[in-house]
């Protein structure tokens, strides 16, 4: 397994000072946020890491039952498929869409139109050689996918791998040993006391990771362990925790 870093917590960096910063401390990945500030990045092959794309997560809703805003954010996704492209990822993370308050009583047509723009995605992905991987939600009220079953059957259906977010799975109850299937393609990690989805460095809540690579290894995974935290010390405490349990 890799160890990759995303951009959540280094933002207000350029892209050359990221990538510069991740070799330094021997990451292998990086995670590329693709929006403001990161939403026109250019990378060129001068670093020896790789890279992973999550797409945009602010301003958008892929199961809008507005079609404006259903297709702009597909729209959206799709140019974060075009990104992944065209710097080498085969990996992007898409957020599926949401229930809005005034849309509870049509929650059914919504959940239709998540997966219609998701098979959309999936298939321009399958297009440009990259692989769309759905990521499971926390608990807030809103998101779709928040339960893992809810996950499993949609990327079942659209025959594709998922992003599995550890930190997401255990504020919805769920213990390491429920989390892994052969269906994870991907894997964002950070800590928090599941309750609260709080970003915490790896080591500093409640979630097992030990169990939770254990888990992953009885089922073949080879991908990258994504480190999805706050700052620059909970990322550096973060990768050394994963050097001290991976096998």
């Amino acid at each position: 397994m890799k160890i990759g870093v995303s951009t959540l917590a280094l933002a207000e960096h350029s892209i050359s000072e990221i990538l510069e910063y991740l070799e330094d401390i021997g990451a292998d990945y990086c995670e590329i946020i693709n929006e403001y500030p990161m939403a026109d990045v250019e990378v060129t092959d001068s670093y020896s890491i790789g890279f992973t794309v999550h797409a945009p997560i602010s301003d958008i809703n892929i199961a809008s039952l507005n079609d404006r805003v259903r297709d702009a954010s597909v729209r959206e996704v799709m140019r974060s498929v075009d990104l992944a492209a065209d710097i080498g990822a085969d990996v992007l993370v898409v957020h599926p869409g949401l229930v809005p308050f005034l849309g509870r009583r049509y929650s059914g047509r919504i959940m239709e139109r998540n997966m219609e723009s998701l098979r959309e995605i999936v298939d321009y992905g399958e297009e440009r050689g990259v692989g769309v991987f759905p990521e499971n939600m926390p608990r807030l009220e809103g998101p779709l996918m928040r339960d893992l079953d809810e996950l499993w059957g949609a990327v079942e259906e659209l025959d594709t791998m998922a992003t599995l977010d550890v930190a997401h799975a255990a504020t919805m109850g769920y213990g390491v040993d429920e989390m892994v299937t052969g269906r994870v393609g991907h894997v964002h990690l950070s800590d928090n006391d599941r309750e609260t989805d709080s970003h915490d460095a790896l080591g500093e809540g409640s979630i097992d990771f030990r169990g939770l690579l254990d888990k992953l290894e009885d089922h073949g995974y080879r991908g990258v362990l994504t480190v999805e935290v706050k700052n620059t010390r909970e990322i550096e405490s973060s990768i050394e925790f994963l050097r001290r349990i991976i096998h």
